[in-house]
């Protein structure tokens, strides 16, 4: 027996949220392990703080609250803790922390990365500030997931015909014993995601526990297993529902296979077919409706009912948005004027910087080719360029990001400037001879706004965190109006005209764009708790 339509499409959703999660957990320990200074052992030694070799949940809520975050609670440490013990003793290893922190990916970065010498870290004593954040990043990351994934269980747990082992034969079609890439990939596409490749592995390596790359039923059964258990409203309400399905079907049965049924009107028997599933009482009532017992009404109340910020910071959320708004607005009104020079095109741009011809290029490179044609940013205005506009987390701009970079959103001015080739004009005296005088100005007004509109964004993160009740999991939720899971253009925009702001369908493209990673169309929460967490150590 398998799972229906709904609760395969809710399956879907848990499984497309640990992908989402999984992806922006390992961008993040991608980013803590290119920090140079960063080593392992150091980071551990910061941890434990009572130099037993190990790490508990008590340590890593002090970490946590010695970063100010107050919002995670004992609880949650502990069942992270928990998730990567590998021994089960509650508590962390070396090699647990290892798991937890270093990439699963990239076996060359995590190998220079364990090779770096460490520095001893007191009782007392702190890492630099960059490391602690990206830590911060992380753990932080991981109980965001837990959250989210608590509530999806919860929301599959109570469909009336769902199991852990009818999940298990829903996704194994083939009967392999196993779930792998294929059959997952198969399954979801089914209920209409198409998942690549690096999904689908994200999803297998967060849930596979002995590191086979495929799933066991053990091992799919304990992951599903909610760690809350539902509420006593949403066991009433599947056990109902349930009820109701067990007595419509014996209801049909016996209408089809005996031939002594009375005869009823249409009319009547259109009642009973058509009657709500979650009716309080027996369908073979005979009480007048004026009688019915008001009590079970508040049990109908929603299950996937998500918390979400109060007003007051829901309020500045939409400020905010209004302001990166504004900022994405100026930057598209100086790359169109860029697009209607003539001679601009991206193959000469993109040489001014890559001057050796590699393919991509570096923040070095970046700051080199900016002060060879005038613009001198702060290494701050160009930290926060490169983590916009590189997908790939490399901290290099190949052409496809640059040019994300300097095209418009308007179709029309973007097919402008990338159809125009190189205007051959070597040797140059300077890096931007390549372009006409005036060309060159405006090449020089796109950079500066640029940067302008980064700090501008960066400033608006900031504001939003000193907000002391303010949560990105609630602002995810107080904008993902219809709870799948992401944001799309449509509600970005209810949530700001619902304070009487008007966004043109252009804007809310502009926000969309700015967020999606994956130019999917829609903003997962990862996206969003990558947008709006702060990516500066500068005070705002």
């Amino acid at each position: 027996m398998s799972l229906g339509f709904e609760s395969e499409r809710r399956l879907k959703e848990l499984l497309v949220a640990v992908g989402d999660g999984e992806r922006g957990l390992e961008a993040a320990r991608q980013r803590l392990s290119s920090i140079r200074d960063f080593a392992p052992h150091s980071a551990f030694q910061r941890f434990d703080r009572d130099c037993n070799a190990f790490v508990s949940s008590i340590e890593i809520l002090n970490f946590l609250r010695d970063q100010r975050n107050f919002t995670v609670s004992e609880s949650e440490t502990y069942r992270l803790v928990r998730f990567f013990d590998s021994d089960e003793d509650g508590r962390l290893s070396f090699q647990d922390f290892l798991q937890m922190l270093l990439p699963c990916t990239d076996n060359l970065m995590r190998n220079i990365t364990l090779d770096r010498p460490s520095l001893r870290v007191g009782r007392f004593d702190s890492l630099p500030y960059d490391i602690e954040r990206a830590l911060l990043d992380i753990l932080e990351k991981e109980v965001d997931l837990m959250r989210r994934l608590d509530i999806l269980k919860r929301e599959v747990e109570i469909r009336y015909d769902f199991s852990s082992l009818a999940a298990y034969r829903s996704i194994d079609r083939y009967n392999d014993g196993r779930i792998n890439t294929f059959n997952l990939g198969t399954f979801l596409r089914s209920v209409g995601h198409y998942a690549s490749e690096t999904e689908l592995l994200a999803i297998v390596r967060r849930i596979d526990t002995d590191g086979d790359a495929q799933l066991s039923y053990s091992e799919f059964a304990e992951f599903i297993r909610s760690t809350c258990p539902p509420s006593r409203g949403m066991m009433e309400s599947s056990e109902r529902a349930a009820s109701a399905e067990r007595y419509r079907r014996r209801l049909l049965e016996s209408r089809n296979t005996s031939p002594l049924r009375p005869q009823t009107s249409p009319r009547a028997f259109s009642a009973t077919r058509h009657s709500s599933p979650l009716r309080p009482s027996s369908p073979y009532r005979n009480t007048s409706p004026a009688r019915i017992s008001p009590e079970p009404l508040p049990r109908y109340s929603s299950p996937s009912r998500k918390p979400v910020l109060p007003l007051r910071d829901e309020d500045q959320l939409v400020n905010g948005l209004r302001d990166l708004i504004q900022t994405e607005n100026e930057i598209e009104r100086e790359k169109t004027s860029l697009a209607l020079k003539p001679d601009f095109n991206l193959t000469d741009a993109f040489k001014i910087f890559d001057v050796n011809y590699l393919g991509s290029i570096t923040v070095t490179d970046l700051r080199e080719g900016l002060a060879a044609i005038g613009v001198f940013p702060t290494s701050e205005e160009l930290d926060l360029f490169i983590t916009r506009y590189d997908t790939t987390g490399d901290r290099r701009l190949n052409m496809r990001e640059f040019s994300d970079s300097m095209l418009t959103l308007d179709a029309y001015y973007a097919s402008m400037s990338e159809r125009r080739g190189s205007n051959h004009r070597y040797p140059l005296y300077r890096r931007d001879d390549c372009f006409m005088p005036d060309t060159q100005l405006q090449f020089r007004s796109v950079w500066r706004q640029h940067f302008r509109g980064e700090v501008a964004a960066e400033a608006v993160r900031q504001r939003l965190q000193r907000q002391p009740y303010f949560n990105v999991y609630d602002a995810f939720n107080s904008l993902d109006m219809n709870d799948s899971g992401a944001i799309s253009r449509e509600e970005f925009r209810r949530l700001i005209q619902s304070r009487g702001f008007y966004v043109s369908d252009k804007e809310a493209t502009e926000i969309v764009e700015k967020m999606d990673k994956n130019k999917n169309g829609r903003v997962s929460f990862a996206e969003f708790r990558e947008e709006i967490m702060p990516r500066s150590p500068v005070r705002h």
